[in-house]
């Protein structure tokens, strides 16, 4: 023990010029500089503020025309300083929207890159102090500008989407794909067909929708965000077509389709609708997994994007569309 106490690096004797000398002269010429100049390096707030750097991130901006509602900046905020409040709106109706609490935000921008519509943004506004935590707590109405200009807006692709409630089955825009990222599948208990697009092979020439008879497939602009993208599965046995997926989803990527054969008898011999079941166009799903916290019998499933490889795509498509 003696010995590690004797092997230990000894602190050097500090002498009098480094001791009160050096300090010193440090002193005298940080002040004949701010003499010479007129003021203090320091800069004298609140007459004068501080040029921040464009990237600053400080408070948020929120159109709400852009936002969809899905609430991603909500789900991933690290420290829970998110909520989404619901709003009924003179033009947009009822909606909801994220409001921000800075007591407990760390700034650190996930909320902002994962939105799919650049609906939210940072702002170089800093002064957000409050004499209680009640005023720290910023609803969405005060963070509301529907005009604001995105200055580094996200990178974007446009990517083929179907609207199936137009879509015929004709099959052209399968036979037209230069890469065969279109297949059309059989939709369980219903006898209808949809295309299934393959986003992974696509190369976005948008031939599919100049053929496409019924309009049922548009070019539609997608942001590019870092993080990844889960996309739903569905159990069909599961499934009781409640629609309460169809009616959480806020990006239109669910259809409910008609089951004929599936009509219950009523009294007098009479037959009721039929049933209804889930049908996803996932080129139009932004991840928010709504649709899986609305499902009350489990039917619904969040698989990470990753984890499917272009076949699984393919056959996540089909248990949203049809079975293998």
């Amino acid at each position: 023990m003696a010995d590690k106490i004797c092997d230990r690096p000894r602190r050097e004797k500090v002498s009098f010029t480094g001791m009160v000398l050096k300090p010193m002269l440090t002193t005298l010429t940080q002040f004949v500089r701010c003499s010479l100049r007129g003021r203090p390096n320091t800069i004298l707030y609140p007459r004068e503020r501080q040029v921040l750097p464009p990237r600053y991130r400080g408070k948020h901006l929120l159109s709400f025309t852009k936002c969809i509602g899905c609430g991603q900046c909500v789900d991933i905020c690290p420290n829970d300083c998110m909520w989404m409040k619901k709003i009924v709106d003179p033009e947009l109706g009822k909606i909801e929207r994220p409001g921000v609490d800075y007591a407990r935000c760390l700034f650190c921008g996930f909320c902002v890159e994962i939105c799919p519509t650049d609906a939210l943004i940072m702002t170089s506004e800093y002064e957000l102090s409050s004499y209680d935590r009640e005023g720290m707590a910023f609803e969405p109405e005060s963070l509301r500008k529907d005009d604001i200009v995105v200055h580094e807006p996200k990178q974007s692709i446009k990517v083929p989407a179907v609207d199936f409630d137009k879509c015929t089955g004709k099959e052209q825009c399968a036979k037209v794909c230069p890469v065969q990222c279109i297949r059309m599948v059989d939709v369980d208990k219903t006898g209808k067909r949809m295309p299934v697009i393959d986003l992974t092979i696509c190369t976005q020439c948008g031939k599919c929708a100049e053929v496409c008879p019924e309009k049922a497939i548009e070019m539609r602009e997608k942001l590019v965000v870092m993080f990844e993208r889960p996309l739903p599965v569905l159990e069909l046995e599961k499934c009781t077509g409640c629609g309460a997926c169809f009616r959480a989803c806020p990006s239109q990527v669910i259809y409910m389709a008609e089951m004929p054969g599936t009509e219950k008898t009523l009294a007098g011999g009479k037959k009721g609708k039929p049933k209804k079941r889930a049908v996803f166009a996932l080129e139009k799903c932004v991840g928010c997994s709504r649709c899986a916290n609305a499902c009350r019998f489990d039917a619904l499933s969040m698989v990470p994007e990753s984890k499917l490889t272009s076949a699984g795509k393919g056959d996540a498509g089909k248990k949203g569309a049809g079975k293998k």
